[in-house]
């Protein structure tokens, strides 16, 4: 716990019990004393939670990482989506030649990292190469009865 949690606890705790005297003092009619005890607890309390703008750093690291995160799961989403799951005409190659130029459009905005675009890469290129595979057997049986 750092010096700053613990002075907040410290203040926190101190609010409570100074509103706590705030409300004896007003219950037994002193209310000049319940007042200065009441104002006490504003202050400690208006302290103990104050907000912190020091984590900026902290949140643009995870906003980066959440972005990435996100980033990866779209680019998955997109190469799964030709796989055939779910589709009753397999994509062609002009399908898939678009949606990987738009997955990398996005992916360039992104904080990915070059082993993971690679990665991506791969498997348009193994939907290219299974796209390409279905169509020369399409032409096959296209000629054979002709």
């Amino acid at each position: 716990m750092t010096l700053d949690k613990l002075l907040r606890w410290f203040m926190f705790c101190a609010g409570i019990i100074t509103a706590i005297f705030a409300g004896y003092m007003f219950s037994t009619g002193k209310n000049d004393l319940g007042a200065a005890w009441l104002a006490v607890t504003v202050g400690f309390l208006c302290f103990a939670t104050r907000i912190k703008t020091d984590k900026s750093a902290d949140t643009s690291e995870q906003d980066n990482k959440d972005l990435h995160d996100m980033a990866v799961l779209i680019a998955e989403i997109a190469v799964t989506s030709l796989r055939n799951i779910g589709r009753t005409i397999p994509a062609g190659t002009k399908e898939v030649d678009d949606l990987e130029d738009k997955v990398n459009n996005f992916l360039d905005a992104m904080p990915v990292t070059q082993s993971e675009r690679e990665e991506i890469n791969e498997e348009f290129e193994r939907l290219r190469n299974r796209t390409r595979r279905n169509e020369g057997g399409r032409a096959l049986l296209r000629s054979a009865r002709l």
